[in-house]
C-alpha cells in the first residue's frame, strides 16, 4: 500500500482530480480541506485500491510512452538537422 501511496504522491493535478473521482465513488468517507483529500486506506474497498492500481499505472504506462516517442522524435530531427541519425 506503500508504494501506491509513494506514486499518488508523484502524480499531477489533473491526476490526483481522478483519483478523488475514484475514491468518492467507492466511500463518502473521507476528510477535505484546502491543502487536499484525506482518506483512511484502510476505509477503502479491495476493489477501489485495485481501481486504483489501475489507474496509477496507467498514468505510468502514458508517461514511459511519452518519453520514448520524444526521444523518437528527437532523433529524428536530429537526423532532419544534420543527415546523421545516432547510434
Amino acid at each position: 500500500m506503500q508504494q501506491l501511496k509513494d506514486q499518488i504522491d508523484q502524480l499531477g493535478t489533473h491526476e490526483h482530480e481522478r483519483i478523488y473521482t475514484i475514491v468518492s465513488r467507492w466511500t463518502k468517507d473521507y476528510t477535505r480541506t484546502d491543502t487536499g483529500v484525506f482518506v483512511s486506506t484502510a476505509k477503502l474497498s479491495k476493489e477501489c485500491i485495485a481501481e486504483l492500481e489501475q489507474y496509477v499505472n496507467f498514468c505510468f504506462d502514458q508517461r514511459k510512452h511519452l518519453a520514448e516517442t520524444d526521444a523518437e522524435r528527437e532523433r529524428y530531427e536530429k537526423l532532419a538537422k544534420t543527415g546523421h541519425g545516432s547510434s
